[in-house]
């Protein structure tokens, strides 16, 4: 009771103080943003432990004062220190929502100091969530409407029920650090299916309390995006906080929102270009894939991120390193630079994962490419590269053809009397494999989609398959504006003809 009597007093002359501890991004490196948590510093005692006071403001349904108070706090130190970039997570106890109107007492304090809404994070643990549903789903809502950013705390603790997620859609899932005090093999699981989990639901991922390289390395690996413990910072003061920053690099806004897309990626599915909702339903799941993140700033590529599948994989082609690869492609001489820089533009410019087939050091492999986030020249590209292995029919088309692979953009195989076709390979980044279920359908769609307007009528009657027949004789050919990135460029299409009704359609570059 002492502390309850005293609080009052103690939080009217500052005795409770803002201490900071910041978040890292585990792509950058970049302090992304702060957890702001409460430190009494009593003039007889010293520092008390936040672990000795809490639970007895909760008791006496006083928490809500201090909650309130820290979040003026950062708000004061927002506006004093010029923090436009920076982002603050403030956690809020279930009793806060009992005692008083949280949305108006947190939109009053926003107001007074000029902070904008997506500043303030919003901390809730699972146990607010499950007391008065209906209430606590109505008040969720406000929150989320009125534009704050809502994160579910210590995910993994006592209290953890997968109801919550169902429904609630918070933005992001703090995993809690018991977690990771004993990081052995079980733990390891763990934390990977939640992370999975977080993915396949569209929710960001933060681990607390991690303290070693080891699980640093661990959770940038499976795709964790944010982390914060003592590995990086202990809870700061105002002043060691501002140290800090000026010592350690911060993510502006805009890099927040690029890398957020970023983490959309699942960096643990079988196939990880696809979407989180697709994920969702994947067979594949916690099938590691080779992955890969390439940046793409005005010309320049990086690697950001490379997993050990992906490593393994380019290993087959002669790479030992991603940063090998970066080397080569920003060399205006490698061999390939070209039709690397295609592919990246390609994917730039057109939605879905484009997927072109390889040949280098007589080694046949599967690029695929999708983008995730564009600021201004800047785009994050996630990748896969498979290795198509030696005793596959595609693999010895690929590989006994390098002559033509090489002039082509475009091969495939049409069977008008089977109303299909089967594409052999593409280096030409085209979204889709036109004609695989309808071969009828499929050249209407490519007339639509990348043939220029002024030419799409002579192409439909160019590809007329009840006059195809008697027009082939061994070959027939004409030019066509085809689309390439957002641009057209002139190719020269070709209908060959090949044995039981069979037909070979290509496309080449001039």
């Amino acid at each position: 009771m002492d502390f309850v009597n005293r609080f009052e007093d103690a939080l009217n002359k500052g005795y409770i103080k803002t201490y900071f501890q910041p978040l890292t991004r585990t792509i950058t490196g970049k302090v992304c943003g702060a957890e702001a948590l409460a430190r009494w510093e009593d003039p007889q005692r010293g520092l008390i432990p936040p672990g000795e006071f809490i639970g007895l403001l909760e008791k006496y349904r006083l928490i809500h004062k201090l909650d309130l108070a820290m979040l003026e706090n950062v708000c004061r130190f927002y506006r004093e220190n010029d923090c436009k970039d920076m982002t603050f997570s403030i956690n809020l106890s279930r009793i806060d929502f009992i005692e008083a109107d949280m949305l108006q007492e947190i939109t009053k304090i926003l107001s007074k100091y000029d902070v904008p809404v997506n500043t303030i994070n919003l901390e809730i643990t699972e146990s607010t969530m499950l007391i008065n549903r209906d209430n606590t789903l109505r008040l969720f809502k406000q929150l989320k409407d009125a534009g704050f950013s809502v994160w579910l705390d210590d995910f993994g603790s006592g209290y953890s029920s997968l109801n919550v997620l169902k429904d609630y859609r918070f933005d992001v899932m703090k995993i809690d650090m018991s977690l990771l005090q004993q990081f052995d093999e079980c733990s390891r699981k763990i934390i990977s299916s939640i992370i999975n989990m977080a993915k396949a639901l569209g929710i960001h991922t933060l681990s607390e309390g991690v303290e070693t390289k080891e699980q640093l390395t661990y959770l940038r690996s499976i795709g964790c995006e944010i982390v914060q413990g003592y590995y990086f910072s202990k809870p700061l003061c105002e002043a060691d906080f501002l140290g800090y920053l000026a010592q350690h690099p911060s993510e502006s806004a805009s890099e927040r929102d690029f890398w957020n897309d970023a983490g959309k990626v699942n960096f643990l599915s079988g196939d990880p270009l696809m979407s989180s909702g697709d994920s969702a339903n994947s067979n594949e799941m916690l099938n590691t894939a080779p992955l890969a993140l390439i940046e793409y700033n005005n010309g320049v590529i990086t690697y950001p991120y490379v997993n050990a599948a992906y490593i393994k994989e380019i290993s087959k082609i002669g790479y030992n390193s991603a940063k090998q690869i970066e080397h080569d492609v920003n060399d205006e001489q490698y061999a390939y630079r070209d039709q690397f820089m295609r592919q990246i533009k390609t994917t730039i410019h057109r939605s879905g994962v484009q997927r072109s087939d390889n040949i280098m050091n007589g080694v046949v492999y599967a690029f695929s490419t999708k983008l995730l986030a564009s600021a201004g020249e800047r785009h994050l590209i996630a990748t896969t590269v498979h290795v198509i292995e030696s005793e596959r029919s595609d693999y010895l088309i690929l590989k006994y053809s390098q002559s033509l692979y090489a002039t082509y953009d475009l091969v495939t195989e049409i069977s008008p009397d089977k109303d299909n076709a089967m594409q052999i390979y593409s280096n030409a980044g085209f979204s889709k494999v036109y004609g695989k279920v309808s071969l009828r359908k499929g050249i209407t769609e490519f007339a639509d989609n990348e043939v220029h307007p002024d030419d799409r009528d002579r192409y439909l009657t160019f590809f007329d398959l009840a006059t195809l027949k008697e027009r082939v004789v061994q070959f027939i050919q004409e030019p066509f504006m085809v689309r390439i990135g957002d641009d057209y460029a002139l190719k020269n299409i070709r209908i060959s003809k090949l044995e039981n009704g069979k037909y070979l359609y290509t496309i080449q570059s001039y």
